[in-house]
C-alpha cells in the first residue's frame, strides 16, 4: 500500500513540526546568576598582645564584603562563632549569646581580639591585593591555597594565615 502525494506531504509536515517542537523544548535555559562566593579552610591568628594570643579554627566564608557570613568552627565541627552582616547591621552569635551592631569591625574584634579586614579578605581570596589600613598581604602562595596578612597598626600587631580547602 502506497501513500498518495498529499498524504505523504501531510505526514512529512507533521514530522517536521514535531522535530521543531522537540528542538524548541531542548533550547538551553539562560544561565543562572553567578553563584554566591564561598570559601572554607583553616585560619590562624597570632596577636602580639600582653599576653600574646594564638588561636586557630576552621572557617566558612560566604557572600561578599557588603553582605555575608563568617562561621568559625572547632576541630570537631561545632560552631564557635558566626558573624553575619548586611548594609544595615552586623550580628555575632556565640552559643546562646547574640550581639547586634552597626560595626562589623567591632564584632570581629570581639571574636578575635583585633579588627579583621573582612572586606579586604574577600578581595584577597579572589587574588586582588586590596589595601586595608594597617594590613600588608602576601598572596604569593594563593595558587596553593594559602595567604597571609600582617597587621602593623594599630596595636596589637597580628599575623593572619589562611589555608583554603582544595
Amino acid at each position: 500500500m502506497t501513500l498518495d502525494q498529499p498524504a505523504r506531504r501531510y505526514g512529512l509536515c507533521l514530522m517536521g513540526l514535531s522535530c521543531l517542537g522537540l528542538v524548541g523544548c531542548a533550547t538551553s535555559k539562560p544561565q543562572a546568576e553567578k553563584a554566591e562566593a564561598f570559601w572554607s579552610g583553616r585560619l590562624s591568628l597570632q596577636l602580639q598582645s600582653l599576653p600574646p594570643q594564638n588561636w586557630s579554627a576552621s572557617f566558612e566564608l560566604q557572600g561578599s564584603a557588603e553582605q555575608g557570613q563568617l562561621t568559625l568552627l572547632s576541630p570537631l565541627g561545632t560552631s564557635l562563632a558566626r558573624l553575619s552582616w548586611n548594609p544595615e547591621a552586623a550580628t555575632l552569635e556565640q552559643g546562646a549569646d547574640k550581639i547586634e551592631s552597626h560595626s562589623l569591625q567591632s564584632l570581629s574584634q570581639r571574636v578575635t581580639g583585633t579588627e579583621l579586614p573582612i572586606g579586604a579578605i574577600f578581595a584577597w581570596l579572589q587574588g586582588r591585593e586590596t589595601a586595608s589600613a594597617g594590613w600588608e598581604v602576601d598572596l604569593s602562595a594563593l595558587p596553593q591555597g594559602r595567604l597571609s596578612a600582617r597587621k602593623t597598626a594599630p596595636a596589637p600587631e597580628a599575623l593572619l594565615r589562611i589555608l583554603l580547602d582544595r
